[in-house]
């Protein structure tokens, strides 16, 4: 479905934020009320000239008319409403849009209480399931009703017969207090299990990886001031083009009085590093490959020399837990190491000249090819912008454990993606950058590059993690990326039909579709025909 505008909620909020009404803002604007009316409405759309006349009049910035966020507003609604849950109420893409238009802030409130919802239902199908094939849990239950219905016989036996001699009710009277000592310590084991790791790991409404991923994708995955106080690193210690490794261990030591030290991996955890800060030491897998020890030390760097910079944002409104903002300030150190070691500017520019070409890219700044694809998708400044691509990676069962829709594509946030993403098909080539032309219901289509790659434990024994990484953009960058060389981009059998999950996804002739869409073109829903026949 072609895009809509969605900012006519905007205009009408400055309006009545400036206390006018459509006639006199519709005077200074040099247009008809009648006109006003169908903009903040979202009948008619917003034009160039009339939002460089709104901004110059009222003061305001032009990001503000930017519908970014009421645009990923609606695919998170499509996502809600493609929820069993709905039904009974289907609402298709129009009807979306038209909602969001008129009242952005409901929406967000019905997202923020849709993902309340799943987190308990999550919650409550993680604790059956645990409770289901627990067999301490079933093994403990089967000895509580043995000991209570032991105590409660041998007390009837005393209670019932009076006439009992010393000797039997002595006896007696034992079992009771053995049976009840044995039950009173297996009460105890159930409550201690009860606050061990068998039933932690529960999660309520966003979990502080989903909170850091909205806060990223608000920001377009753009932070100025943690570019700038990369920028003053570099300039303040006086780093070259080649940023070593040796040179970022030397300041991290002798300026930030923090040692490194390197450890056995099996030592470690999946991400081969720890800091400890009481010691002031931080500890580094020696199965580390070059560029992900540089990129760790410089992360090290930045969470002390970028903590002013942080602050703000892992302060703000989105961020509604303390593990949310420590997740926060570890990926904003993550973002000041990349920056570091991939300084904006001569990125950009090599980016631009050598055509997007990762595998130079990689060669060019030592880094790996998950750092590159990261680092492009953060350039976003104003004015000197880079191609908007989106990312997602993956592991071998299907999780999305890192996503970033800058360019437009929309990656669930609930349940798996589309089976024929490219980033899927990438794990039968490890190591090879695939390559593949996606079209999307709606008709957007996208260049998408992916590769996977095995991170090592460190050792035979040590279990290996099989990841996929792919970022892509619109096919109107093609001729801006190597990658496309050789791709006849107007060939319709050179492209691969996708959809963004298959709830969502109107192709009802795909093979690979493992649930039938919520609701189709037509407006009714396979499933419900399927419960008629």
């Amino acid at each position: 479905m072609a895009r809509r505008s969605l900012l006519g909620h905007k205009v009408r909020k400055l309006r009545r934020e400036k206390g006018l009404s459509q006639v006199a803002m519709a005077e200074r604007l040099g247009i008809s009320p009648s006109y006003l009316n169908l903009i903040e409405h979202n009948q008619r759309s917003l034009t160039l000239p009339l939002v460089l006349k709104i901004s110059r009049l009222f003061e305001i910035d032009l990001q503000t008319f930017s519908d970014e966020e009421e645009l990923r507003l609606v695919a998170r609604l499509e996502e809600v409403f493609g929820d069993t849950l709905f039904r009974e109420a289907p609402l298709d893409s129009a009807e979306i849009q038209d909602i969001v238009g008129a009242h952005p802030e409901l929406c967000r409130a019905l997202v923020t209480l849709y993902h309340a919802y799943r987190g308990t239902s999550d919650t409550v199908h993680v604790l059956k399931e645990s409770l289901s094939g627990e067999t301490f849990l079933s093994t403990s239950t089967h000895k509580l009703l043995t000991l209570l219905t032991s105590i409660r016989s041998f007390s009837e036996i005393l209670h019932d017969n009076r006439d009992l001699g010393p000797v039997e009710r002595e006896r007696f009277l034992a079992i009771i207090v053995q049976e009840s000592d044995g039950l009173a310590s297996l009460v105890g084991e159930m409550l201690e299990y009860g606050q061990s790791d068998g039933l932690k790991g529960l999660q309520g409404a966003n979990t502080p990886t989903e909170e850091v991923t909205d806060l990223f994708e608000e920001n377009d995955n753009f932070f100025p001031e943690v570019e700038e106080a990369a920028a003053s690193f570099r300039r303040e210690t006086g780093l070259g083009d080649e940023v070593t490794a040796g040179r970022l261990v030397d300041h991290l030591e002798q300026r930030l009085e923090i040692r490194t030290q390197l450890a056995p991996a099996s030592e470690l955890g999946a991400e081969g590093r720890h800091y400890d800060a009481d010691d002031r030491r931080l500890l580094l897998s020696d199965a580390l490959p070059l560029a992900s020890l540089r990129f760790q030390v410089a992360r090290q760097i930045g969470s002390v020399v970028g903590a002013d910079a942080f602050a703000p944002y892992a302060s703000g409104p989105v961020l509604t837990t303390d593990a949310s903002r420590s997740l926060c300030l570890d990926a904003l150190a993550k973002y000041f190491g990349a920056a570091v070691l991939m300084p904006y500017d001569s990125f950009r520019e090599a980016a631009r000249s050598l055509r997007h070409d990762i595998e130079l890219l990689q060669n060019r700044f030592g880094a790996s090819f998950e750092q590159v694809c990261h680092r492009l998708t953060s350039l976003r400044r104003p004015g000197a912008a880079g191609i908007p691509f989106h990312f997602v990676r993956v592991d071998i069962a299907g999780n999305i454990s890192k996503r970033f829709s800058g360019a437009g594509m929309r990656i669930p946030r609930f349940g798996g993606a589309c089976p024929r993403w490219n980033v899927h098909a990438a794990f039968t080539s490890p190591g090879t950058i695939r390559t593949q032309l996606e079209q999307l219901p709606d008709g957007t289509r996208y260049l998408s590059l992916a590769q996977s790659e095995v991170k090592r434990g460190g050792g035979h024994h040590v279990p290996k993690s099989h990841l996929a990484v792919s970022i892509g953009c619109e096919d109107s960058y093609a001729g801006q990326i190597v990658y496309a060389d050789g791709l006849t981009l107007e060939a319709t059998d050179a492209v691969m039909p996708i959809g963004v999950t298959c709830r969502l996804c109107e192709r009802d002739d795909c093979i690979q579709r493992a649930f039938p869409p919520f609701v189709e073109k037509s407006g009714f829903s396979l499933e419900a025909e399927a419960g008629r026949a």
